[in-house]
């Protein structure tokens, strides 16, 4: 007949217990990725508009609509892995190991790479419209 042995069973609990905390850590980094995501694709709205109206660049607004279509890519893979995460916080009972680990990582690269890409493309547009004086 089988026993539980009470420090397997301690031992187990503690696991999941890390394993939950660690995706729940995950889930609310990709929330606040997406949030920034968000707000990226309002502030690309307005830099299109003053493209069309003042700035009137053709390199510019290729930009713009390359950086639009990223960040639209990225935020589907991320609300995609977000709600993998969730089912594995639900129902999942693998560990959560240095491969789990090294995957949240590849994400948060993409993340930052995307944001220095963003940040590339606000300062040619703001160094575009330093050069209109007012009349």
């Amino acid at each position: 007949m089988f026993q539980s042995n009470p420090i397997n069973t301690q031992m187990h609990y503690k696991v999941d217990e890390n394993r939950r905390l660690f995706i729940k850590k995950d889930i609310q980094e990709i929330s606040q990725w997406t949030d920034d995501l968000e707000y990226k694709n309002i502030e690309i709205n307005a830099f299109s508009m003053l493209n069309r109206q003042l700035i009137m660049s053709e390199k510019i607004q290729q930009s713009i609509q390359q950086f639009r279509r990223r960040n639209t890519l990225t935020m589907g893979e991320l609300c995609k892995y977000e709600q993998h995460l969730r089912q594995e916080l639900e129902f999942g009972k693998n560990e959560y190991d240095i491969n789990r680990a090294k995957l949240h990582e590849k994400r948060r690269v993409e993340y930052i790479l995307l944001t220095k890409e963003y940040r590339a493309l606000k300062t040619d547009i703001y160094n575009q419209l330093t050069q209109y004086k007012r009349k």
